[in-house]
């Protein structure tokens, strides 16, 4: 069986340029820590390497490729190679693409799986598409029994940040997130040792660790034992990054910083705290300023504060209050920011991570996406 994995690349969306620009910069600046992205994308698409640990078996061949511009370049590859199926992971940003290319190759199979289940199930209404919503699914359609794991061998000796998996779900229960909320589910040991294994040929300094709020999960201090198992066979091996909150930041700090945590990243979103409690945060602007204040006087771990742009109850009064905190934070010493365009998923006008959802303040929010990546960009450029 021939497989096709397929991936757009960063370079086939209309982007913000002065997004492109500040991540320019942050890499720049933090590449000597371990900050590196891929030729196409930022990261491996994890997707695959589930995948792909499922049906390696020795006897598919299996590519993966990237569309750098537009979907020619998928269906001039789809007569080339020609794949038994082609597998997408769908988004808001590229689901119009999808659209095109599976009602163009209507002689082709595809695979697809993602987050808009109502577009899915449009899509899955052609012939020629299977619409799965886990990779379990995935094993069904290809008949062999589903074990969670990850197989890099596709992306042998390329230079990343690979994600790990210790849990799923979350907590807490913010009001624009997708993930499960109410509960978290470990994964098991075994597991989790059979990622860290599989990112041997892989060279990398950092490991992101894919918990959405690290430390509410009870295996969180296995860290310690991985950091041992991945040092043993990679010695440029220097820490893991999480995405936590302020609160379990501020809590765990000194046991994050014994397992080896070199990098954290909380949920900061935008310094005002009635925007905060509408979208029921489980943080303050005190607690944020608790965290800047702890993480750069003690240094150890780096601290990374996650924005949002684009929330409607914004005005230029909060947002000049947000790029005020932002600014004296990364002077202080925090690592950097991630600048994130608010997503509606109850909205028809769901533009993803691409643009905002049309409103009268789409203009607002484009020219503080405008400030906010330039004046970070700013900030890191005077680093180096």
């Amino acid at each position: 069986m021939r497989i096709l994995y397929t991936q757009f690349a960063n370079s086939a969306f209309k982007r913000h340029e002065e997004c492109d620009g500040y991540w320019d910069s942050f890499y720049s600046t933090n590449d000597k820590m371990g900050y590196w992205r891929g030729k196409y994308v930022f990261e491996i698409p994890k997707w695959i390497a589930e995948i792909d640990f499922l049906i390696n078996d020795g006897n598919n061949e299996r590519e993966v490729f990237y569309c750098e511009h537009d979907i020619s370049e998928i269906l001039n590859k789809i007569k080339e190679y020609k794949p038994d199926y082609v597998l997408f992971s769908l988004m808001d940003c590229n689901k119009f693409f999808i659209k095109d290319v599976v009602e163009t190759a209507i002689d082709n199979k595809f695979i697809i799986g993602g987050y808009n289940e109502e577009f899915l199930k449009e899509l899955d209404k052609l012939p020629n598409v299977t619409y799965v919503e886990t990779v379990h699914d995935v094993a069904d359609v290809f008949k062999v029994p589903y074990v969670m794991g990850t197989d890099y061998s596709l992306f042998k000796g390329e230079t990343v940040l690979p994600r790990l998996t210790l849990s799923y779900g979350c907590r807490n229960n913010c009001k624009f997130c997708t993930i499960p909320h109410g509960k978290v589910i470990p994964i098991d040991n075994e597991t989790i040792f059979q990622q860290v294994a599989s990112f041997k040929d892989l060279c990398f300094k950092l490991v992101y660790i894919d918990d959405k709020t690290f430390g509410q999960c009870d295996n969180f201090e296995i860290l310690a034992e991985l950091y041992e198992r991945i040092k043993s066979y990679n010695p440029n091996f220097e820490g893991f990054v999480v995405q936590t909150t302020s609160g379990e930041l501020l809590r765990k700090y000194d046991i994050f910083e014994k397992i080896k945590v070199k990098v954290a990243e909380i949920g900061m979103e935008t310094w005002n705290d009635e925007i905060l409690k509408i979208y029921r945060k489980p943080s303050t602007e005190n607690l944020v300023n608790k965290c800047v204040n702890l993480c750069c006087e003690r240094g150890t771990i780096k601290l990374i504060l996650n924005v949002i742009v684009g929330f409607p109850e914004e005005t230029n009064k909060t947002y000049a209050k947000t790029l005020k905190n932002v600014t004296e934070s990364l002077k202080r010493g925090v690592l950097g920011i991630n600048p994130a365009i608010y997503t509606d998923y109850d909205s028809d006008d769901c533009q993803g991570e691409i643009d905002f959802q049309k409103s009268d303040k789409i203009e607002l929010h484009r020219k503080w996406w405008k400030i906010f990546n330039n004046t970070a960009k700013k900030i890191l450029d005077e680093r180096e």
